[in-house]
């Protein structure tokens, strides 16, 4: 398309959609439905109990339903009784205690809509025998590269991987397209690379390069560039499901993944060979005689395992089976074209990957420990992967246990000789600091509020048992699970023979119970370290947790004034006080919680109680916490008692220590003493049992460690079995990893691989258009050391590279998908391109490498499903290194097609919608960029037309005929005259006239494919 053709058309710039694809039904019930139906829904409809009448564990039972009828309608999932009883919207609830997450609800939705399909559910089939379904899958038959085959036209080909396509074009009658011009494979070939466009200087400098070897010399320069390893690491990136995030219903962050994320643009940039790519990525570990930076980075790179998406609450077997069936099906998939996760409820149906295979890898993983990055129940990340070997490691942990053990008996003295010296001492000041702070605002220092928090005096209490009398407490909103107020107490309290810890809050609730949830009171050490008690305040109920669960121990009346003052018994572990209102105080007693290691050092407040659901807005105020006890509530002020003239110089001493001593035993706590990546270790070697129907808790005969049978079954040696299963991955024997990596790489060169299905080889992917050139490339990939940089050069300097992108009328009708690859296939950018071009046009793009993402710091997270993590963090970096999220997706990256990092991506599936165009008409980013991109032309040499044609050769690599030219110094004309009413100065609209043709010369045709 011309420029004169672009800019008109750009007046009108109307998208429609398309929708990519579905996978297999198939494939989609193995995944996802099958193990939701076992894990959520066949405990109570299964074999042993169909309450209401229902089975769920075969199609036939489904369609025949229970009592109610017909639990599914395929095809119809709103008529579907299982959809609206899992939806919640109808009086039956399943499952009834708890709503399945949105996201199990949609697949289910999806299967009823395909036809709930379910594999397997026949009469009994013969034995599985894997030799006989592999004689007929041509992907497993060894690589047999034959000679480029003879052509008529001999003088065409430049490479004799040109031959391999014209024999194919002259068999079918058809005929190449011409060669595409210089500037049209310049912009082809950096951006191929790069992900960015040539700049003019590039451009130029090729022009006048006329030698043989000119586009040999630019294929070098753009792969010894930085920008190449952050384009094609971005594409591995892809394969592995590579996210920022855990997934799952809190997603939380894994602010460690990034190390992985660095480790393969890195490797990628130095042309590691793909087979050791591999097997880092599996075993970098276990590599043996590392030391050094060179053992840790064998570490990172097995954060290919960990970066799934993970499911589960906390790091137990309840929920590791799916994260493990996560590791085995991107495995198969990515570098075996396999998808194994068919095998692991029963024989695969089509491919020769058994129900034993499964499982026997299955054995390998399970053997691994991967990192666990948080949950709703343990919220913090645990088996992080220590970057030191696992003897340094434990050498370096017993000498931060003995400094902890030190820093803590130093803290822990100076508290007891401030006791001595002020027997009246509170653990965090009187009313825990609350009467210091500023009406009006949130809570400041010592607190940490997180939500709507607000200092106030109509929030006093009235009691007057905590001294002194106070003017002000703190009224929390509203809130979402995370929001509340936090302190780490100055002095800590710990528990000592014989004495008594007390305990005093006063509260009120302000609302109606509209508000179905409950704040949580926590007391203990550290932000989850160790519970010495937890209590729960929602509009009514007052509770207290125990040992088997929460307890309501009081109803509660809005509005007014509470109050708790409690006492806890370390020697009994017992606790007994009181809770109410004036003239009616209820009796606690109760047990401190167990495993509470004696410290109190932290109070919190958050959402995090005994309901779920939305807080009401309360009131706290005379929080105290002290070795002495409170006055009793309603009565008189506690008085401290005086400290004596010849003790006060010694305890401004202490105090002066005090805050030091504890950040040091604080600091000492809080961090390893090494550092760490998200990603796997040696775990305790063991076999699995297959799992019946994919079900954990129905187990069947144990399974060897070994590989798939059809590709030789090897045992495992020792350990857990990954180094084996990385030299198995890459063997020789095996012609299933080169061919697989092979076809990728042409895929990201040409937009379609040979064979289209990317991660399917098996018998339901498609077959290779050139089955003798797929084997020839194989063949070439393995000869030249498994090098990435060796292909691209090959493909490259192919003739077939260097096509125009203009089918031939012959080609339009008769190979209307270009699988013959008569033209290049012109395609749009991908939505990290695209991004990056604009910012760097315009001359924003940050090319420095930004490492970890601004997360919040570890200690504030208490992510649940219904307050999942979310943000977007503003970047002028590469789109390569934007903060990528499982659940809730980055909203640029999800709108342009980027690759889904819920499973391991075969490519990009583009789409047109009307959002994209609203996107680039309307969006910040784009305005922004247009602007910065106006003042860089305004700052030019030259005339305007001059000007004009420098923007279109940033842009798109070419200048502008005549009627390209007038049509944008037209545009800017017409811009002007509507702009001035608008603008303060001339010179303000000339920025906006041309920061508008900008916009259009960023988001036009031309710039935004690939040609």
């Amino acid at each position: 398309m011309n420029w004169s053709t672009c800019l008109s058309a750009l007046a009108a710039f109307i998208f429609t959609g398309v929708l990519a694809m579905a996978g297999p039904a198939e494939e989609h019930f193995e995944n996802l439905v099958r193990p939701l139906l076992a894990q959520q829904c066949q405990k109570c409809h299964g074999e042993k109990k169909q309450q209401g009448g229902l089975r769920l564990d075969s199609r036939q039972a489904i369609l025949k339903g229970g009592d109610n009828g017909p639990a599914v309608v395929p095809g119809e999932p709103g008529s579907s009784l299982l959809i609206r009883a899992v939806s919640h919207s109808t009086e039956l609830k399943m499952p009834a205690a708890k709503k399945l997450p949105p996201e199990q609800i949609v697949a289910l939705e999806r299967w009823v809509r395909d036809g709930a399909a379910w594999p397997g559910d026949g009469p009994p089939k013969a034995a599985f025998d894997s030799a006989s379904i592999a004689k007929t899958l041509w992907s497993l038959r060894p690589v047999q590269p034959g000679a480029p085959p003879a052509v008529k036209n001999g003088a065409w080909s430049k490479t004799g991987l040109d031959r391999f396509i014209l024999a194919r074009l002259e068999k079918e009658g058809l005929a190449p397209v011409s060669d595409a011009d210089r500037r049209t494979l310049l912009r082809r070939a950096t951006l191929d690379l790069t992900g960015l466009p040539p700049t003019v200087d590039e451009i130029r400098l090729f022009l006048a390069d006329t030698g043989p070897e000119a586009f040999a010399k630019v294929i070098d320069r753009l792969l010894a560039s930085p920008r190449y390893g952050e384009r094609w690491g971005r594409h591995w990136l892809d394969v592995a499901r590579y996210a920022d995030t855990a997934g799952d219903g809190a997603d939380y962050p894994t602010p460690e993944a990034y190390r992985y994320r660095d480790w393969v643009i890195d490797a990628v940039q130095s042309d590691m060979p793909y087979d050791r790519f591999l097997r880092e990525q599996i075993a970098g570990d276990l590599i043996p005689g590392r030391t050094g930076n060179d053992y840790a980075q064998g570490v990172i790179a097995t954060g290919f395992l960990a970066v799934g998406k993970r499911y589960g609450y906390a790091p137990n077997p309840d929920f590791q089976h799916l994260d493990i069936a996560d590791v085995i099906e991107t495995v198969g998939r990515s570098v075996l074209g396999l998808g194994l996760g068919c095998a692991r409820c029963h024989d695969h149906k089509y491919d020769p990957v058994s129900a034993a295979d499964y499982y026997a890898l299955y054995g390998i993983i399970q053997s691994t420990r991967i990192a666990f990055p948080g949950g709703e129940e343990m919220k913090r990340p645990v088996n992080l992967a220590p970057l030191v070997p696992p003897a340094e490691a434990r050498r370096l942990e017993g000498e931060q246990a003995l400094a902890l053990a030190a820093a803590r008996a130093d803290l822990n003295s100076l508290q007891d000789e401030r006791s001595r010296l002020d027997g009246s001492e509170w653990a965090g000041g009187p009313d825990l600091a609350f009467e210091g702070q500023t009406v009006g605002k949130a809570p400041g220092k010592p607190w940490l509020a997180m939500g709507a928090n607000t200092v106030l005096a109509e929030a006093q209490s009235p009691f007057r048992h905590v001294h002194p009398a106070g003017k002000q407490g703190v009224r929390m909103a509203a809130s979402q699970t995370n929001d509340g107020i936090r302190m780490a107490l100055p002095r800590a309290v710990r528990k000592q023979p014989g004495g008594k810890i007390h305990l005093t809050i006063d509260f009120r609730t302000l609302a109606e119970p509209k508000e179905p949830g409950a704040c949580r009171f926590y007391f203990g050490r550290g932000v989850i370290g160790s519970t010495a008690i937890d209590f729960s305040l929602s509009a009514r109920q007052f509770a207290i947790r125990q040992a088997e669960g929460w307890k309501v121990i009081r109803t509660i009346e809005p509005g007014v004034w509470h109050t708790l003052s409690l006492a806890l018994d370390p020697d009994k572990g017992s606790l007994e006080g009181v809770v109410g209102k004036p003239g009616d105080l209820a009796p606690v007693v109760g047990k401190i919680l167990p495993n509470w290691d004696g410290v109190i050092d932290t109070f919190i407040c958050d959402g995090l109680g005994h309901l779920p659901g939305k807080v009401c807005t309360h009131d706290l105020d005379n929080l105290g916490i002290s070795t002495r006890a409170f006055g009793s509530p309603g009565g008189g002020p506690v008085v401290p008692s005086p400290v004596p003239a010849d003790a006060a110089a010694r305890l401004g001493q202490v105090d002066a220590q005090l805050g030091p001593a504890k950040k040091k035993a604080d600091d000492l706590a809080a961090r390893k003493p090494f550092a760490q990546a998200y990603a796997v270790a040696e775990g305790t070697p063991a076999n699995a049992r297959i799992q019946l129907r994919g079900e954990p808790d129905k187990l069947g005969d144990e399974v060897p460690r070994r590989f798939l049978e059809v590709l030789g079954g090897g045992k495992v040696a020792e350990g857990s079995g990954r180094r084996d299963l990385a030299q198995w991955l890459t063997s020789p024997a095996n012609p299933l990893t080169a061919r697989v990596m092979a076809n990728r790489i042409w895929q990201w060169h040409f937009g379609q691989g040979l064979v289209a299905t990317a991660s399917d080889f098996g018998i339901r992917g498609e077959q290779p258009s050139h089955p003798g050139l797929l084997d020839w490339l194989t063949a070439q990939f393995i000869r030249s050391g498994w090098s990435l940089k060796a292909m691209h050069r090959l493909i490259m300097l192919s003739r077939v590279y260097q096509l125009g992108s203009d089918p031939s009328v012959d080609q339009q009708a008769n190979d209307p998908g270009n699988r013959l690859l008569g033209h290049f296939q012109r395609r749009s950018l991908d939505a990290e391109t695209l991004r990056d071009q604009m910012l760097f046009v315009a001359g924003s793009l940050d090319l420095t490498r930004p490492g970890r993402h601004p997360f919040p710091p570890e200690e504030t997270w208490g992510y649940t499903i219904h307050n999942p993590f979310y943000a977007v963090y503003e970047s002028s970096h590469r789109s390569l290194f934007l903060m990528i999220q499982r659940n809730r997706r980055h909203p640029y990256l999800a709108l342009f097609d980027a690759a889904d990092p819920n499973l391991s991506s075969a490519g990009r599936l583009p789409t047109i919608t009307p959002t994209q165009a609203l996107f680039l008409m309307n969006s910040p980013l784009v305005h922004q960029q247009s602007a910065a991109f106006a003042k860089r032309l305004l700052a030019s040499p030259g005339d305007n037309l001059a000007r004009v044609r420098l923007g279109m050769e940033m842009t798109s690599g070419h200048l502008p005929d005549a009627a390209g030219e007038h049509e944008a110094l037209s545009f800017l004309a017409q811009s002007r005259q509507k702009l001035p009413a608008q603008a303060t100065a001339p010179d303000q609209a000339e920025q906006q006239a041309w920061a508008a043709l900008c916009r259009v010369l960023l988001i036009s045709n031309p710039a935004m494919h690939l040609e």
